[in-house]
């Protein structure tokens, strides 16, 4: 099944409703992502946050690293949760919130040093579009600067369900409204775009292997409903990133200056 854009408009304006995991229900797959963004992205930089839904990153940026910078999505009814967030953490004067169609980003938002994705491309409906989006969001770029996208790939999900398998558990599905990119494909785009790949990173494999497999092997034998915020979850946060399992990736673009 192939998504529309009304249709998945429709989902996230619902999700919205959510608030503070309006995003994605696994806060801690959040916690993983907002610290490889935290960890990257240098003190004071101007940065645009595309797919920023309830703004909970591009606010901890500012807050922690003195960052500024515009967050876009094309759902108004998440925008209203960021522009509240901004308001109650008291930043609003150093971030804006636009509505704006990844598709459509436009010509009127200048360039930025750094730009990142969090699960945001994944909801178009075709490579194609995928595609498009990515070289518009490069053109958004300047010289020197980092596109940070943060998506998700089909070759971690079947590492992952791979070793699911072997537990017999049911494997992980692409939600009906995405779709995942192929690592392999991806990499390959720096071959006609104006951007280099500067680093892949698995940096959520550990949490994955963890939560998805060993935990849940755990909770599917004891009979227990699963917890995001279980244990062995928390501690995975602490563990360094090993082998290349789960959806969640990090590739890093960077235009020559």
């Amino acid at each position: 099944m192939t998504a529309n854009k009304n249709e998945v408009l429709d989902f996230w304006n619902k999700r919205a409703q959510v608030g503070r995991n309006a995003g994605t229900n696994d806060f801690m797959l959040k916690r993983l992502e907002e610290a490889a963004l935290l960890e990257r992205i240098p003190r004071g930089a101007e940065v645009l946050d595309i797919g920023c839904g309830n703004g909970s990153t591009l606010i901890r940026l500012v807050k922690e690293k003195g960052c500024t910078g515009v967050g876009l999505d094309f759902s108004e009814d998440l925008l209203v949760l960021a522009r509240k967030a901004a308001i109650d953490n008291g930043v609003q004067e150093k971030v804006r919130f636009i509505q704006r169609n990844v598709l459509e980003l436009g010509n009127d938002l200048g360039q930025f040093q750094y730009i990142f994705t969090q699960r945001c491309l994944i909801n178009l409906a075709t490579e194609e579009e995928q595609r498009r989006a990515f070289d518009s969001v490069l053109r958004l770029l300047r010289p020197g600067g980092c596109y940070y996208m943060i998506e998700a790939f089909t070759e971690g999900n079947t590492a992952l369900n791979a070793l699911r398998e072997t537990f017999h558990l049911e494997p992980m599905t692409q939600p009906w409204h995405n779709r995942f990119f192929e690592l392999d494909k991806v990499l390959k785009w720096a071959d006609s775009c104006p951007a280099g790949v500067q680093e892949v990173s698995h940096f959520a494999s550990t949490y994955y292997f963890l939560s998805r497999v060993v935990y849940a092997k755990l909770a599917a034998d004891r009979g227990e409903a699963l917890r995001y915020d279980s244990d062995i979850n928390q501690l995975s946060l602490s563990l360094p990133p090993i082998g290349e399992f789960g959806a969640t990736k990090l590739v890093a673009w960077r235009k020559p200056a």
